[in-house]
């Protein structure tokens, strides 16, 4: 009676907490009874947080101790990290989640409760599914359009083009290293448009937008059973089949996963999540990295294998900052491009500004260069040449990453301060983003992976805390096949 009124005492001292983290939370006690369930939890199963509090698992999900992670967490002393799976709620509809559950213990090293936190992912899983299908529409569109055109008056990136036609002939696999923003994906179906496979799918998947939990089943697929609510599924490998599957951030696929892409690089050969029986698919994989290969071999985040199977031909891009001749062409293109949705008619860019931009660092390279042009666009009230320029100074700092930025103050974690939780809580935070990406050299995604959160989140979080990121300037290898 004494371990369960402690229980309570916990939950009582940390529900506050609890109800500032914005993800599904829910804590059992022995008797498997809810004694906390917050309103995201509630959101998600459709229930009522009062309706649910004091009810058991059983009676809340209907779910048996097999079929429950906090059930054999609690009778059994299992931990499930970062486990995937699919129940029905309430309302009977199909809901995709990924938790963490885990046994509390009392001061004797009793089971006296579970607590579960999670996050639905199901938008993510419907947004995957939207993202074939755009990719199927956007690969059928640029068929009929017959556009592949690189916009480069640089004569490096004309012999990267070229050399990128030749490598199409091949069928190899091709790995193509870039800064954010210098058009990887472009050179991807540039290959894909010259080979002989130019007739069939053309599949991109981004490995760093994708939750750990869901980026084996996405790419390889399920078969119905594999898991709890699991329904049989084509994964990329089939949608792509005899065309090519193009591997954006490949660095950010967990390594464990990349073995299983290694064995099927061997032979062609897959199994889907929870399949019995081997499947093949003939396709050619296009892969890209964001940052050295050296250095990602060195760091663990690429295993060597994999890399020596995908790296039979290699494109290494140049940054917008290499190549300052192509700025007045980019930027006469995105004012053409842009010229029907803004109020004033553009004709061309200004010597003035064409000095000012080549005079800019741009470490989101084209992509950052499109999106400065828009805005400078959209603030201009006259017609004519482009004389207005909209550049972000705080968000391009040119310098090398070292630091996100040095913190006010250090926050001790045991120290809450007379301002209150809530700034306490936020100054932790906040020192915890910055030691991450410190930790990463600045690298989004890692530093997301070491936060356990997703991309997306710590991008708003970053913005919230108003912290500066800088980026690399380290140089890439040159070129070679």
């Amino acid at each position: 009676m004494e371990s369960q009124k402690e229980l309570v005492r916990m939950v009582s001292l940390f529900s506050r907490f609890f109800d500032l983290i914005h993800q599904p939370i829910t804590i059992i006690d022995r008797q498997a009874k809810f004694i906390y369930y917050n309103q995201e939890s509630a959101g998600i199963d459709g229930y009522s947080v009062q309706s649910a509090l004091g009810k058991s698992v059983q009676d809340v999900y209907g779910l048996c101790k097999e079929k429950s992670t906090m059930l054999q967490a609690l009778y059994d002393g299992k931990e499930f990290i970062g486990n995937y799976q699919i129940y029905y709620n309430r309302k009977g509809k199909a809901v995709e989640f990924q938790h963490t559950t885990v046994p509390l213990y009392n001061s004797s090293g009793e089971i006296q409760g579970v607590i579960e936190i999670g996050r639905d992912i199901s938008s993510t899983r419907i947004l995957q599914d939207q993202v074939v299908e755009l990719n199927s529409l956007l690969y059928n569109h640029n068929q009929s359009e017959k556009k592949y055109e690189i916009i480069t008056a640089d004569p490096q990136m004309q012999k990267l083009i070229g050399q990128a036609k030749r490598l199409a002939a091949g069928d190899v696999p091709v790995m193509i290293v870039g800064e954010t923003g210098t058009g990887k994906e472009l050179f991807a179906r540039l290959i894909h448009h010259y080979s002989n496979r130019a007739d069939k799918p053309f599949i991109a998947l981004n490995c760093g937008a994708i939750p750990e939990a869901l980026i084996e089943s996405t790419l390889f697929g399920t078969e119905k059973g594999a898991f709890t609510g699991a329904e049989h599924r084509q994964g990329y490998l089939e949608l792509a089949q005899g065309g090519t599957l193009f591997l954006d951030e490949l660095n950010s696929m967990p390594v464990g996963l990349q073995s299983k892409l290694l064995r099927f690089c061997q032979d062609k050969t897959f199994w889907k999540v929870g399949g019995s029986r081997q499947q093949t698919s003939d396709i050619r994989i296009l892969s890209a990295v964001n940052e050295p290969p050296s250095e990602l071999l060195n760091s663990g985040h690429l295993r060597s294998d994999l890399y020596y199977r995908l790296c039979v031909g290699q494109l290494v891009l140049l940054p917008l900052s290499k190549r300052p001749a192509d700025i007045r062409l980019l930027a006469n293109y995105f004012i053409e491009k842009y010229n029907n949705i803004v109020s004033c008619r553009i004709t061309h860019i200004s010597e003035e500004v064409t000095r000012r931009l080549t005079q800019l660092p741009w470490p989101g390279n084209v992509r950052m260069l499109e999106n400065v042009i828009l805005r400078s666009m959209l603030q201009q009230e006259h017609n004519g040449p482009l004389d207005v320029l909209a550049y972000d100074d705080e968000i391009s700092s040119p310098v090398s990453f070292r630091q996100v930025s040095k913190p006010e103050e250090e926050v001790d974690p045991q120290f809450i301060p007379l301002e209150g939780l809530d700034v306490a809580i936020d100054k932790f935070e906040r020192q915890l983003i910055i030691n991450a990406l410190n930790s990463t050299q600045g690298n989004i995604a890692r530093a997301a992976q070491e936060l356990q959160i997703a991309r997306t989140t710590l991008y708003y979080k970053v913005k919230k805390h108003r912290l500066t990121l800088c980026v690399s300037d380290g140089r890439m290898p040159e070129s070679q096949v």
